[in-house]
C-alpha cells in the first residue's frame, strides 16, 4: 500500500508539474498568441482609418461639386432677381433681402435645435442626433424647392460679366483704399472662419446642449438686423475708418472672450458684438465699393469682396486653423487671430491716415451734375444776352437824343 501510494503520488506530481519542454511551447503559444492579435488590431485600426479617410474624400467631393454647380447657379438665380427689380422699378428692395435670409437663418437654426432637444427620447439606437439635423435642413431645403416655382424670372440682359470682373479686379489692385478693404475682409473672413468652425465643438466641450448652439447663431444675425436701423446716422455721425476700427476691435474682442468661455450661456453675451464686428463693418465696405466702382463694376466689385471674404480668407483660416488646433489647442488659435486683428489694427489706421481720399463720381451724378451745369450756363447767356442788348439798346437811344439835341 505504502508502494502504491507513492506511486499513485509520483503519478499526480507527474501530471500537474509540465515538463520545461512543455512551458517553453506554452510560451510560444501566447506570444503567438499575442502577436496574433496586435496584427488582428492594427489591421482592424487600418481599416477603419482608411474607411474614415474613404468617406471624408466622399464628403469632401460632394462638397466641391454642389460649390462649383451651385456658384453659377446662385449668380444666375441673383441676376435674375436684380434684372426683375430694376424691370418694375423696385432696385432699392433688393438692398434688404439680406434681412429675410438672416430672420430664415435665424428661425431655423432655433426651431432645428428645439425639435432635436425634444426628440431625444424618441431617438432609437439607430438614429444619431447629428442625423437630425440633417433631415430638417433637407426638410426646409425641400420647402423652398416648391416656393422657388413662384420665383420671379427675367431673363438678364447679355452683359459680359468676365469684363466686368476683370475691371473689378483691377479698380481692386489700383486704390489704396480697395486694397486696404480687401485686406480687411480678407483677414475677417479668416477669423470669422475660426468661430464657425470650432464654437460649436467648444459648446459640446463644455456640456452645451443644441439649443444653445441654434440660439447663438441667431442671437448673432439678430443683432445685425436690430442695428441696420441706425445705419445712416452712424455713417453719418462717424467716419469710415473709425468704424472700422471699432469692428475690427469687437471682432477681436470676440476671439478673446471664446478662448476664455467660462459658461455655456456667455456665448448669447458675445454673439450681441456681431452687429458691429460683421454688421457694420460690411457697411463701410459697400460703401467704399461705391465710391471706388466705375458705372457697370459696382456689383462686380462687391461680389468679389463677399469672395474674398468667405471664399478665400475662410478657406485659409479653416485651413490654418485646424493645424494649429491640433498641435496648440482651440485657446491659442483664438487668441492668436485676435493678436493678428489687432495687428492689423494698428497698421490700417496708420495707412489709412495718409491716404489721399480720392472719391469717384458716380455715371449717374456726372450726367446730371453736366445737365445742371448746362442748363445754368444756358440761362446766364441768355440774361447776359439780354441785359447786354438792352444796353445796347439804351445806349443807341441815349445817343441819337444826344445828337438831336445838338
Amino acid at each position: 500500500s505504502l508502494y502504491a501510494t507513492a506511486s499513485h503520488e509520483l503519478s499526480l506530481s507527474q501530471t500537474t508539474l509540465p515538463a520545461a519542454g512543455d512551458a517553453y511551447v506554452s510560451g510560444n503559444t501566447s506570444d503567438h498568441l499575442r502577436d496574433a492579435q496586435d496584427v488582428s488590431f492594427k489591421a482592424a485600426r487600418n481599416v477603419f482609418w482608411d474607411r474614415e479617410h474613404q468617406v471624408f474624400l466622399m464628403v469632401l467631393g460632394a462638397v466641391v461639386l454642389w460649390e462649383l454647380l451651385a456658384t453659377s447657379l446662385e449668380w444666375a438665380v441673383d441676376e435674375s432677381l436684380y434684372e426683375y427689380l430694376d424691370f418694375v422699378d423696385a432696385t432699392d428692395r433688393y438692398g434688404k433681402l439680406w434681412i429675410w435670409s438672416y430672420l430664415g437663418t435665424s428661425a431655423g437654426a432655433c426651431g432645428i435645435a428645439v425639435l432635436v432637444d425634444q426628440l431625444d427620447c424618441f431617438l432609437g439606437g439607430t438614429v444619431s442626433r447629428l442625423a437630425v439635423h440633417f433631415y430638417g435642413y433637407a426638410a426646409l431645403m425641400t420647402l423652398s424647392l416648391l416656393v422657388s416655382v413662384f420665383f420671379p424670372v427675367h431673363v438678364p440682359r447679355k452683359t459680359d460679366r468676365a469684363n466686368r470682373t476683370a475691371k473689378a479686379l483691377a479698380l481692386l489692385c489700383s486704390d489704396g483704399r480697395a486694397i486696404l478693404c480687401a485686406i480687411t475682409v480678407f483677414l475677417t473672413g479668416a477669423a470669422g472662419s475660426v468661430a464657425h468652425n470650432f464654437l460649436f465643438w467648444q459648446l459640446q466641450d463644455r456640456g452645451s446642449s443644441e439649443l444653445y448652439m441654434g440660439l447663438s447663431v441667431a442671437v448673432g444675425l439678430l443683432a445685425e438686423i436690430l442695428l441696420y436701423p441706425f445705419k445712416a446716422k452712424l455713417l453719418s455721425a462717424f467716419s469710415s475708418s473709425r468704424i472700422v476700427a471699432v469692428s475690427l476691435s469687437l471682432l477681436a474682442v470676440q476671439l478673446l472672450c471664446y478662448s476664455f468661455l467660462w459658461t455655456v450661456w456667455s456665448v448669447l453675451l458675445i454673439q450681441l458684438l456681431s452687429d458691429f464686428s460683421h454688421g457694420a463693418l460690411w457697411w463701410v465696405v459697400n460703401m467704399t465699393g461705391d465710391d471706388i466702382a466705375t458705372p457697370g463694376t459696382e456689383r462686380s466689385l462687391q461680389a468679389l469682396l463677399q469672395d474674398l471674404c468667405h471664399g478665400g480668407g475662410a478657406s485659409l483660416g479653416s485651413f490654418a486653423g485646424g493645424f494649429v488646433v491640433k498641435y496648440f489647442g482651440l485657446a491659442v488659435l483664438y487668441r492668436a487671430f485676435c493678436v493678428a486683428l489687432v495687428l492689423w489694427l494698428f497698421l490700417f489706421s496708420i495707412v489709412q491716415s495718409k491716404l489721399l481720399r480720392q472719391k469717384r463720381i458716380n455715371y449717374s451724378r456726372l450726367l446730371a451734375a453736366d445737365s445742371s451745369d448746362m442748363s445754368d450756363s444756358e440761362e446766364e447767356n441768355e440774361r447776359d444776352w439780354l441785359v447786354k442788348a438792352m444796353k445796347d439798346e439804351s445806349f443807341s437811344k441815349s445817343c441819337s437824343q444826344q445828337l438831336g439835341i445838338n
